[in-house]
């Protein structure tokens, strides 16, 4: 389980500092991209919300949605509580996408819920199995030295 966890910890972890330069290039090269997802929102109060406060300010909202992305990509590395409180983050982030859906129109509720929301369950279910981990390890940095005997059991 543990290599399951490493390989879904890299794979989000790049994803998420990726998806973060493309939020701080798509906030500036074409702000207009982002309407599309007011027109699959879940309730009609997050589609007017949308429409009204977030397109308005998606200049410096993208800035900020940037920096949260890069960050979780990064404690997603770092391990122990950092690991945590990404995964948390990203499940957020997550339940959040599920009401707003990633902006393709469909017209029925099964067509709606296949393309705007089941790859967001997906998600979410692989990255919870990272928070049954009791201490997750370290994916960067120095490898840390250990005092004392060296373990020669391996031969």
């Amino acid at each position: 389980m543990s290599r399951y966890r490493t390989i879904i910890r890299w794979v989000f972890a790049v994803a998420f500092m990726a998806g973060g330069v493309v939020h701080l290039v798509m906030g500036r090269t074409a702000p207009e991209s982002y309407g599309a997802f007011g027109h699959t929102a879940a309730w009609g109060v997050l589609s007017e919300l949308w429409s009204a406060f977030v397109i308005p300010n998606i200049a410096w909202l993208t800035l900020i949605f940037a920096a949260l992305e890069i960050m979780a990509g990064f404690g997603l590395l770092l391990g122990g509580r950092w690991t945590r409180l990404a995964v948390i983050g990203i499940l957020a982030f997550f339940a959040f996408l599920l009401v707003l859906g990633y902006g393709w129109p469909m017209a029925g509720a099964l067509d709606d819920f296949a393309k705007n929301r089941a790859g967001t369950l997906l998600m979410a279910a692989l990255l919870i199995l990272i928070l049954a981990e009791r201490t997750p390890h370290p994916l960067i940095g120095r490898p840390q030295l250990t005092l004392g005997r060296r373990d020669t059991s391996r031969g």
